[in-house]
């Protein structure tokens, strides 16, 4: 001990949560569900409904970094849904050719 009396040596310090955990991927597809639904309704973008003040970290206290993901989950399925209704795909990954291995 040391002159406050304190441990000089912790011996063992509480484990800090990883803030950067991607969310579950059941979550994320519901929350892009929701975004797909309501574009298909012709709701617009900005009507995401993590968006509203009684919906943000400062009122329900969840942290900055998950509420982000699931705000992006939601605007992902909107437009993907919206890229859908109006026949936009996004161009195919290109396949690698058996030869270049």
């Amino acid at each position: 001990m040391n002159r406050t009396g304190a441990l000089a040596h912790p011996v063992h310090a509480p484990p800090v949560p990883n803030l950067l955990l991607p969310l579950p991927r059941a979550e994320r597809a519901e929350i892009q569900r929701q975004g797909a639904k309501a574009a298909a309704r012709g709701e617009p973008a900005d009507a995401n409904p993590l968006r509203q003040p009684r919906n943000e970290p400062a009122a329900t206290g969840e942290s900055m970094v998950t509420w982000l993901q699931r705000s992006a989950a939601w605007e992902q399925g909107h437009a993907a849904q919206t890229a859908a209704r109006r026949g936009v795909h996004p161009a195919p990954k290109p396949r690698e050719r058996a030869d270049r291995q």
